[in-house]
């Protein structure tokens, strides 16, 4: 498409969202999400951050859709709400190392072999049990976001929430699987399951 064709189209898409389109919503989220994820991968190093962060940026887009100025352009708009929501993360992952420092707990390197198999299996059968403990509405929104990969948009449009409560629910499931490890002893792995979920 031609360059002045392409703005033509991403200031229609801006104006129809400001107006609360989903359908402007759905392609702005198709033709950025990609490259989102890409970049903030590349900084964290965990699919499921880097999920988290594409997530956040979009939520953010929706919410803040009446405001965004079209003169600036949306791409610069998401990527710098990106890098910001990036770099808010990498500095709490650095205190959150540097508290692990405080305890003298050192991550041995991750080998293929049947020791580390069986750990995995036992922190996956945890993870597992403290998944059944949440709330009907805390587990489901937590499956859809980290086994099906939908975002929070869509998971509230399935379950009839708004994307923030969707959002909520999602922080609270997370903290009580945290909390989970931590009192059957897991502290170091309580941060890592944040940070490397698979």
């Amino acid at each position: 498409m031609h360059e002045d064709g392409y703005i033509y189209e991403e200031a229609k898409l801006l104006s129809l969202l400001a107006g609360g389109s989903e359908y402007a919503f759905q392609v702005l989220y198709d033709r950025y999400r990609a490259h989102i994820y890409q970049t903030a991968i590349r900084y964290l190093k965990s699919p499921l951050l880097a999920q988290e962060v594409v997530q956040d940026v979009f939520l953010k887009l929706w919410f803040k859709r009446a405001t965004i100025n079209e003169e600036k352009g949306i791409e610069a708009w998401l990527f710098t709400v990106a890098k910001n929501n990036i770099i808010n993360r990498l500095k709490k992952i650095a205190r959150e190392w540097k508290a692990l420092a405080g305890f003298k707990l050192v991550a041995a390197t991750v080998t293929d072999n049947t020791a580390d198999k069986m750990q995995d299996a036992f922190y996956n059968e945890l993870l597992q049990q403290a998944i059944r403990e949440l709330p009907e509405q805390q587990q489901k929104v937590f499956q859809l976001a980290r086994f099906e990969q939908l975002t929070y948009i869509q998971i509230g449009e399935q379950m009839g929430l708004s994307p923030l409560t969707v959002k909520t629910h999602m922080s609270r499931a997370l903290a009580h699987i945290r909390r989970f490890f931590e009192e059957h002893g897991e502290i170091f792995f309580s941060i890592l399951v944040l940070l490397s979920f698979r």
